[in-house]
């Protein structure tokens, strides 16, 4: 009878020992399965921060960029007259692969239009001065630089031209062939005319007759900044061509500007120090048919030729030697330090 109750008693041991081992392995089973998902949750946090940590960075070796963009315009000694070999300018000793880390470094680049430096990568800032100002010039300019530039139709360059002056002005009379609210209203997703300046290049996308691959075409060559002038010292031959001046004036001039080693932005350049002196430099050294000076003095003499800049755009680049990451700030400052416009990538 002992020996029965003994057999019964280590049997029931023994299920309670399996019960605890049981319990035992579960409790193992959930802490290994929630120490895999601390895990899985802590590495992705730390992988997270570490990305934070590295993006915050490059943004402040890019915001290192606009700083030693501001020291050159400031070390820019010429103040009637503004050209790329300016310390703004084409300027690689201050602006390409500045290290300010071990591992990174800002620089400040642009790529020109590719039809006058193939492609080639630069390092400086842009005058907005080169380009022409869509909120300055008159209808007329307007029309004849988006046909030469744009290469559209003679009617298209009309549209657009006027459907600009009608966006710009305060009035709400529409051009012959422009539009004011009602056209814009009665569109799909309608929304009145500005009538005020334009203030962004973007915004242009939102005139009549403008498409994508006409802005394509015009965006590197027209802004909404300065007073209207445009900086005969760092034009480039299209938007020359687009003023009106023949094609090979254009690159006569571009050329003459170069100076003798015909690179730009080196000391030997030609630099046009005032709209008084254009004509009679460019008379003797490259020579001017009548036709020509009659152009280039009517340009002048309407203020659409000038010599000075007050703008400026740069692509400000923070990134590390060793990894394919980068923070790119795109943005315009004019002369008195004053950020006209900022888009981070």
């Amino acid at each position: 009878m002992e020996k029965k109750n003994s057999k019964k008693r280590f049997s029931r041991v023994q299920k309670k020992e399996g019960s605890i081992l049981i319990a035992v392995l579960w409790s193992l089973f959930f802490l290994a399965a929630l120490a895999l998902t601390i895990n899985v949750l802590i590495t992705s946090q730390l992988g997270l921060a570490a990305k934070l940590r590295d993006r915050m960075t490059l943004r402040y070796l890019a915001k290192a960029g606009i700083a030693r963009a501001i020291i050159e315009i400031r070390a820019d000694e010429t103040e009637g007259y503004d050209a790329v070999n300016d310390p703004w300018g084409a300027n690689e000793e201050a602006f390409k692969e500045i290290g300010l880390t071990d591992e990174g470094y800002f620089s400040l680049e642009y790529l020109p239009p590719s039809s006058d430096e193939d492609g080639k990568k630069q390092y400086g800032l842009i005058d907005e001065e080169r380009k022409l100002n869509i909120n300055r010039a008159s209808v007329e300019v307007l029309k004849q630089f988006f046909e030469i530039v744009a290469k559209v139709s003679s009617q298209d360059a009309v549209d657009i031209a006027d459907a600009i002056a009608d966006w710009r002005d305060e009035d709400d009379e529409p051009l012959e062939n422009g539009a004011e609210s009602p056209y814009y209203e009665a569109l799909e997703n309608g929304y009145a005319c500005k009538d005020a300046p334009f203030e962004i290049l973007e915004e242009l996308m939102l005139v009549k007759g403008m498409t994508q691959p006409i802005f394509d075409k015009l965006k590197d060559r027209i802004t909404v900044y300065g007073a209207g002038a445009v900086n005969i010292n760092t034009v480039d031959t299209m938007v020359l061509e687009g003023l009106g001046l023949e094609s090979d004036l254009a690159c006569e001039i571009v050329s003459f500007r170069s100076g003798n080693d015909g690179l730009v932005g080196t000391e030997d350049d030609n630099v046009f120090q005032d709209t008084e002196s254009i004509l009679g430099s460019l008379s003797s050294e490259i020579g001017l048919s009548p036709a020509n000076s009659e152009v280039l003095e009517g340009l002048i003499n309407s203020g659409i030729i000038g010599v000075r800049s007050d703008y400026f755009r740069g692509y400000s680049f923070g990134r590390f030697r060793d990894a394919d990451m980068s923070v790119r700030i795109a943005f315009v400052i004019d002369r008195d330090e004053k950020i006209r416009y900022w888009r981070e990538e």
